[in-house]
Parts: structure tokens; sequence; C-alpha cells
């Protein structure tokens, strides 16, 4: 580094040693109180390492990642590394409360084999007693948040240091693109890159040092299991509109109803007898999605009233929760809701794993190199409108009855997370107890 990088980078070791803890923890709460998705006022203590569980024997592996969004990679990625090591233990954090959720029922069923903590900030103190107590034996980044004082400590105790997802066009290149020359310090702090685009392999050598291991796997959040289907939901769905094929639109937003609803009556010109169930973002929505669609003169049963539809019914709310992959299962296609007019998007991959291709409104901000990821590989398509709405629906089907499996490379791919898992267990050198 330059000499003006490196007094940036000791007057933030200097600033991370004089900051009160005290003051953190208070900022934390007040925080929780305006923003409960990203702080947890009764466990703002572990924002400075203290009130930790106890070290279990055994190797012990750090897996960090910021929100819900690159938590759900490293689920896919600790249930791979809990199936490779009966003696590993996997303490995971998240910088928001929110992405705790994640990793909630893993959790439960792991045996104690999970533990789940919000992550510490990168307080000198704060750090070096979290790195102390739980003395790891490997660190795994989920896409970014790398921090100065955890990548030093990490360093000086010899602990090998991983990071996966990695997307030099998404997060991780904003992050070491503003700052190159910081951020190829941090760089050069990883064992291990895991890029899922195959272009970011020859961008990863101008960032890591020599010697680090360069790996090339679809996107963890592409191993992820389906979301569960209900059996005997499924059976009574099909046992009332039979073969009739099935659109779904998924987490949808008010303001979309129209033009879904648009979208609907031209793709059922080319596809007689077509269904559509529109599930809302939040089951509270569902009496005025159905008015919405009263108004334009349709019957629609909702999940949360009806139960189910009738046979002739064209239109169905499934307003209840816990059921989407049931609605994925019975579909050809899915419209992935909060797409259109700037809203920020939904998780694709839950669809994706039903074996779905999906239709976006938007490249939308939430997860933008995701849904561009799943447009390059022909599994999403960008429709901002109730016309393109409607083509998509139509090809669609039209692929289903044609047998075009756009998705042959996506089940041959299935299971790599447990390649990675095996590299990543490499890294490791045998460490005491």
């Amino acid at each position: 580094m330059g000499r003006g990088e490196r007094l940036v980078l000791r007057a933030y070791f200097g600033l991370m040693r004089v900051i009160p803890e005290s003051l953190a923890v208070a900022l934390a709460r007040r925080r929780a109180r305006t923003r409960p998705g990203e702080e947890n006022a009764e466990r703002a203590p572990e924002r400075v390492a203290r009130g930790m569980p106890r070290r279990p024997e055994g190797r012990v592996v750090w897996l960090h990642s910021i929100g819900p969004g690159d938590s759900t990679a490293n689920l896919t990625l600790a249930r791979a590394l809990l199936g490779e090591a009966a003696d590993l233990t996997c303490l995971i954090t998240t910088r928001t409360a929110e992405g705790q959720k994640v990793f909630a029922r893993l959790a439960e069923e792991s045996d104690g084999r999970v533990i789940v903590m919000l992550a510490p900030l990168d307080l000198y103190r704060a750090t070096r007693r979290f790195l102390d107590h739980w003395r790891f034996d490997l660190a795994i980044y989920g896409e970014g948040d790398m921090w100065p004082n955890a990548l030093r400590g990490l360093a000086a105790a010899g602990v090998p240091v991983a990071l996966v997802n990695g997307q030099f066009n998404g997060r991780l290149g904003r992050l070491v693109g503003r700052r190159p020359v910081p951020g190829r310090w941090a760089m050069a702090h990883f064992d291990l890159l895991h890029v899922f685009r195959g272009e970011c392999v020859e961008e990863a050598g101008n960032w890591v040092r020599p010697g680090c291991e360069v790996v090339h796997h679809p996107n963890l959040k592409m191993d992820a299991p389906a979301p569960r289907i209900d059996d005997a939901l499924l059976g009574e769905m099909r046992a009332r509109w039979g073969d009739a094929p099935v659109f779904v639109c998924g987490s949808v937003a008010d303001n979309e109803i129209d033009t879904l609803l648009d979208a609907f009556c031209r793709a059922r010109q080319a596809v007689p007898g077509m269904k559509l169930i529109l599930v809302p973002r939040w089951k509270e929505q569902g009496e005025t999605i159905a008015a919405t669609a009263r108004a334009r003169g349709w019957t629609v049963p909702r999940r949360a009233v009806e139960g189910l539809p009738g046979a002739e019914d064209p239109l169905f709310i499934a307003d209840s929760y816990g059921e989407m992959g049931t609605w994925f299962e019975m579909a050809f296609g899915v419209f992935m809701g909060h797409t259109l007019f700037g809203g920020i998007g939904h998780n694709p991959y839950e669809a994706i794993a039903r074996q779905r291709p999906i239709l976006s409104g938007s490249i939308t901000p939430l997860l933008p190199a995701d849904y561009t990821y799943l447009v390059d590989m022909g599994l999403c398509r960008i429709t901002p409108d109730a016309e393109s709405i409607a083509r998509g629906m139509i090809d669609y089907h039209q692929a289903m009855q044609e047998g075009d499996d756009r998705f042959a490379a996506f089940r041959a791919a299935q299971g790599f997370s447990h390649d990675l898992a095996r590299r990543l267990l490499a890294l490791m050198t045998d460490r005491p107890g």
C-alpha cells in the first residue's frame, strides 16, 4: 500500500481501540427500536462479544454473512460442511438480526452443532475477545463484509480464511473496486476464493495473492433444498384443477395485480384453460388483491376464506404462509413478485430449486447479481409490462409442452456444495480442542 493508505488503515485501527464498548451497545439498542430487522436489543451485548456460549470441543468453523440474501448461501454451505465432518461445529454470525432467521431451523435440528450469533463489531477488544474465545479452525465469509481487525486477528492466529459466492460484478466488486488498494490488502488474507461466474475466475487473478485457491462452482443458492411440498394439499389442488396449466405469481405486491391480471387475460387466449395462482407477499393483502380482481369481474376464492378453488375457478389467491413450495410445484412457470414499479425483489431460488423458470419485472436492487446470473443461464426472463409477461407465460408453456429441458445443467451440477465443503475442510490444520 502507499503511504496514504497505510495512514488511513492505522487511523482505523487506532479508532477501533478507543471507541467505548458501552457506547456501541447503547447505539445497537437504540437502533433496535427504529430498525428491528437490523438489531436486537436483548442481544446487543453480542455486538461486543459479550455473553457468548461456551466453545464446544472439536473443530469450529466460523461462517459470516450480512443479511438474509447471502445467508441463504451460507445455509447451504453449513449443511454441506456438517454432512462432511461429524466432529465439526459451525458458529454462524450475521450482520443483521433478520439474517438470523435463515438459520433458525438448522440450529434447532443440529443437536448443538450450529450456534448462531450477531456478528461483533470490528472494535479491537471485542474482535480479540471473540477470536480468543472461539479459537476457530476455519473462517468463511459470504460474498463480502470483511473487516480489518477481524482479518488481522485471523491471520495472527494462523486461521485459514475463505470467501464464498464472490461476485466481481456484484457486492465484492463494489467493495474492492471503490478502494482498490485496501481492497487488495483485504483479499490478500484469503486462502480460497469461490466465484460462480466464469469471467470472475480471470478477474480474481487481479485481486488474490499467489497461492490463493480460486474455485469456480455455481452460486451456492443454486444448491439450496427445494421448498417443502404438502403432498395432501397438492393432491387436493390437482383433483380440483386436473391437468390445467397453472402459472404462479409469487410474493406479489398490491400495485402489481392489475398488470398481472392483464397479462393473464392475454396469455389465456393462447393457452386455453390456463389457471393463475396469486401469492401475496403478506397474507394480509389477500382481501385487497381479491377486491382488485372482483372489480374486473373475476370470482376469486382465497386460501384464507374458501380454502381451495373450485374446478371452474380460473384464479386463486393463496394468502397463506409456508405453502409456496406446493404452489411452485403446480406451476409451469413463476413470476417473481415485487419486481415491477421499483419493487426490491424476492429470493428467486425457491422457484429455481423447484425447477420452474421465472419471470421478473426487473433486475431488482435487492439481488441484482443473482437475477443477472439467472438471466444469463436462461432460467429467468425480464418482463417489465403486461405484454411481455403474457409473452413469457405463453413461451414457458410452449417450452413445457415441447419438452424443452432448460434445467438439465442445473440438475447435473446439484450437490456441488459438498465438493466446495471438502475443499474448505482441506484448508484446516489440526488445532487443539
